[in-house]
Formats: structure tokens, sequence, C-alpha cells
């Protein structure tokens, strides 16, 4: 087990998730109002999921390939964003979004002052270890809806860091930037400019580029021509043919023949559950089980 993947656990009484979510209604109501987040923030907005983000992504792509224009997608991965976010600079950016006074100083409380610890247990020696409670040097964001709500706050301003002919496409810290340009000496520069200005931005938000997850692919089809692209900012980025970007398989080609592979076992252990509770259940139960175990998994990130 490799202990720097590991985040710490939120240990919140009951009384206090309750708390902790109406303080969430406020903010949210306030950045709703006021359109933030911007429109290629596609996280934690009423009524827009990770599939229109893929969607998005995937129209952007398929129009410029249909036009015989060259694109390519940057698909970024920020070095433990959720470990590293500034306290600090999240209240001075909620600040400038409008959020001041006692708002602020209740917000300012609830990630102040947040200590720590480490439990080891050993159930091979039948010992547990317990460290001492530190304060947090960072804010290490948990799964909650408020703390999500406030990350999304924090990198509020990254779809707008590429002056450059980019378009972004992210879901909360899942960023991606496709760059489209018919000419292949204009798209390579194209290209370094925007990993440029996303590296900028990132650093200027105390996050990191993990260059050794961070992709760069160049989609094709009959039409379009590939080239040897080298993209290189303090480290050389790694090209693909495929990846993986919020649960679907990105290829090189836009096609499903990627995906489809990674989730015939899925579907698999899905017909296999719903042919065992056949004989044994009605058909209303089967369709509890076929819908959020194969249907689901078959229809996600389509465009119709």
């Amino acid at each position: 087990m490799n202990l720097t993947n590991s985040r710490p656990l939120s240990l919140l009484t009951s009384f206090l998730k309750v708390i902790e979510i109406a303080l969430y209604i406020r903010p949210t109501e306030h950045f709703y109002s006021n359109k933030l987040p911007v429109g290629n923030q596609f996280g934690f907005r009423k009524y827009i999921a990770t599939e229109d983000a893929i969607c998005k992504l995937r129209y952007e792509i398929l129009s410029a390939l249909h036009n015989k224009t060259m694109a390519g997608s940057i698909f970024c991965n920020l070095e433990k964003a959720f470990n590293s976010a500034n306290r600090d600079l999240l209240l001075s950016k909620l600040l400038f979004y409008g959020i001041s006074g006692e708002a602020k100083l209740l917000l300012a409380s609830y990630l102040q002052n947040r200590y720590q610890g480490v439990q080891i247990i050993n159930s091979y020696l039948n010992s547990n270890t317990v460290s001492k409670w530190t304060k947090q040097k960072y804010w290490a964001l948990q799964d909650s809806t408020l703390d999500i709500l406030l990350f999304v706050a924090y990198i509020i301003d990254i779809p707008k860091a590429t002056d450059h002919k980019a378009i972004p496409v992210i879901f909360a810290d899942y960023t991606s930037r496709l760059i489209i340009n018919p000419n292949n000496i204009h798209f390579k520069i194209d290209l370094n400019i925007v990993v440029g200005q996303l590296n900028k931005c990132f650093k200027a938000n105390l996050l990191s580029l993990n260059f050794d997850k961070t992709y760069f692919i160049q989609f094709t089809n009959k039409s379009t021509c590939t080239f040897d692209i080298q993209i290189k900012y303090e480290k050389q980025m790694c090209t693909t043919i495929e990846t993986k970007f919020l649960g679907l398989f990105m290829n090189n080609t836009v096609s499903w023949k990627t995906h489809i592979e990674y989730i015939k076992s899925k579907l698999s252990s899905a017909c296999f559950a719903m042919r065992s509770f056949k004989p044994y259940v009605s058909l209303n139960t089967l369709k509890m089980i076929y819908y959020p175990h194969f249907h689901s998994i078959v229809t996600y990130g389509l465009l119709f």
C-alpha cells in the first residue's frame, strides 16, 4: 500500500452533518444567482451530470473531424488536488465572489482549526497504533456536499485559464482542453501555449500538474493525418491513443471499441445476477436489478 495515496476521513456527528447541509444551501443559491460556475465547468451544477461533460467533449471532437480539422485534447491530472487546496486563498476568492461579512466568517470557522490523526491496525500482530492529533496545514477536502462546493469555487477560474484557442471541458477537478486548428504547425504551437497557460493557472492556485498522469490524444479519422507531436513544459507530456475520462474510455478514433471491452465484464456479471434471481423474484424486482447494473452502464455517455 502506498501511504501517499491515503486521504483523511471526516469524523462528523449526525448533528454537524445537518448543519453542514444547511451551510451548503446559501452559497449554492448565491453562486447560481450570479451564474457561477461558468458554463464549461460541469461539476456540481443543477440538472447537469458527468454525461453532459462527456457529450460536450465528444460533440466538439466529432464536429472538428467532420470539418477535416486537426483536433487534440489534453487530459489533465492534478496532483492531490483535494488535499492541497489553500484555505486562505479560498477565503479570498469567496470574498471576491461576493461572500463577505458574517457568511464569510462562518465559512472560515468551518474550514479552520481542523485536526487529523493516523490509526494503523495490524490484524496479524493484533496491534492498534494511534498517533497524536495534529492541526492540518492544508484544507483536506472531505466527501461532503459543502466541501465539494467550496472546491468548485476554489477552481472556478480554471475554465478561463486559457485565453488561447482551446475548448475547456471540466467536471470538478477533471480537466480537459480541446485544441482545434486546421494547420498542423499552428496546432503544435497552440498545444504548447495552452499547456503553459494551464500550468501557470494551476500554480497560481497552489496546485500542481501531474505530468506522469496527464495525457494528450490526437484524434483522427480517414480524412485527417497524424503528426509526431512533442509537448514539453518543465516535463515531457505523455502521448497516448486512449485514456479514461469521467468513467468513459476515449480513444484516438472516437470509437466505442475500448469502452465496450471495458464494460463487457460488468454486463456479464449483471446478466448472471438477473439470470440467478429470475426464478425467485418478480418482474419489478428484476427491473430494479436491471436499471442500475445493466441499463445505466450501457447507456452511459451516449449522445442520443
